[in-house]
């Protein structure tokens, strides 16, 4: 990516946009009282007996049926829905409690066993939106990546083409650790496919905090910081496909609709990523919001508990009340290389999907248009391919 400043034109607009940007802040005239229920939780409170959904053995077999019966079709992938990736009632009714967890229970669920199945690359990508399918009906789709399903996995041995020298790799091509975060306006529930979980020694290992307990915990000790989230000056930096230079976006990190505070914050267009730095015509965050942000990230570890893993999992993860992180991965020996493999999708289920605050309902709905093409690669050829979101999150 190009260092160079911004372009006068998008610079002026963003920051004549400044002032219309902080009047829509979401922060209320007060902060909504603690959150109760399943979702306030903290380290050995959520157990994975209690998150873990197991396929039985009459499953899988019915799972590879569908897969079967929607390659016969002839569809293309992006065409995968409960009408054509087609499961027993039993099974579909099962799935579909699994949404009512992740938005009204503890927010993380974990469906186990596909293993079994030894799908291969084709078939993993059709199990995995087929059966996310019946759990939130709706697939997000970037509108500056234009991707639907991204593939999590370390590019940095990967031979870099000519076109993509001067692009970086996301954070989803390195094998860097990642600090608590909640992916901005990508969508409700995050959803991953393990296809690869790599090995002990190569770590990777995933985290998971319940920003419903952190924000309890910051409304009884220090509810400035609160206020700080909440406010509309955070200085985003935005991928701009038009004029290919990234553009200031000025919002709040913490929104609050419904009664329940919603965590939107990730790191990357604040602070910039290892392989994609934040250009220093950029304003820099304030000292309060620094301040805002390690105070979130310590009560995140302190909080946090580790995610239980195996391959074949496919882990559903409420993405506005549940922060999640991971460890660095990987090594230099050439065994643990090019191993972790992981399958994401970005997910909502209008049935049960949270209300969102009005002034930014439009950021929250975009990347579930209607009519936009979707794009659910078996291989991950091209890492590079628009690098991340218009968002950022990697």
């Amino acid at each position: 990516m190009s260092n160079s400043g911004l372009s006068e034109r998008s610079s002026l607009e963003s920051l004549r946009s400044l002032s219309s940007a902080l009047s829509i802040q979401s922060e209320p005239d007060a902060l909504p009282p603690p959150v109760e229920g399943p979702m306030v939780w903290q380290s050995n409170e959520l157990q994975p007996s209690q998150y873990i959904v197991k396929l039985q053995p009459a499953d899988v077999e019915a799972v590879r049926a569908a897969i079967v019966s929607f390659k016969l079709l002839g569809l293309p992938r992006g065409s995968i829905s409960t009408d054509t990736f087609c499961l027993n009632p039993d099974l579909a009714s099962r799935l579909s409690a699994i949404s009512d967890e992740i938005h009204h229970g503890r927010g993380v669920v974990v469906l186990r066993g596909l293993e079994s199945a030894l799908l291969n690359d084709e078939e993993s990508v059709i199990a995995f939106a087929g059966l996310a399918s019946y759990v939130c009906p709706e697939r997000a789709t970037d509108s500056y990546a234009n991707q639907t399903l991204s593939h999590i996995r370390d590019a940095t041995h990967d031979v870099v083409p000519d076109w993509a020298r001067d692009l970086g790799l996301a954070g989803s091509k390195l094998p860097s650790a990642m600090e608590f975060h909640a992916d901005r306006f990508s969508g409700d529930v995050l959803a991953m496919y393990v296809r690869n979980d790599g090995s002990k020694e190569a770590g990777g290992e995933q985290f998971m905090a319940s920003f419903c307990r952190i924000y309890n915990e910051l409304l009884r000790v220090a509810p400035d910081v609160l206020d700080t989230l909440a406010a509309g000056d955070w200085p985003f930096e935005l991928k701009n496909p038009e004029h290919k230079l990234p553009h200031l976006d000025f919002g709040p990190a913490l929104f609050f609709a419904g009664g329940r505070p919603i965590c939107q914050l990730v790191k990357a267009p604040l602070l910039g990523s290892p392989k994609i730095p934040r250009l220093s015509s950029m304003p820099s965050l304030s000292s309060k919001q620094l301040h805002a942000l390690q105070v979130v990230e310590d009560l995140a570890q302190r909080y946090c508990t580790k995610l239980d893993r195996c391959n074949g999992d496919i882990q559903f993860i409420n993405n506005l009340g549940i922060m999640h992180a991971r460890s660095a991965y990987g090594g230099k020996s050439a065994q643990h290389r090019n191993t972790r493999h992981l399958l994401r999708m970005f997910l909502r289920d209008p049935r049960n999907a949270w209300i969102k605050p009005s002034s930014y309902l439009h950021k929250f709905d975009d990347p579930f248009e209607n009519g936009r093409e979707q794009n659910l690669p078996i291989l991950d050829t091209d890492p590079w391919r628009k690098i991340s979101g218009r968002e950022s999150h990697g």
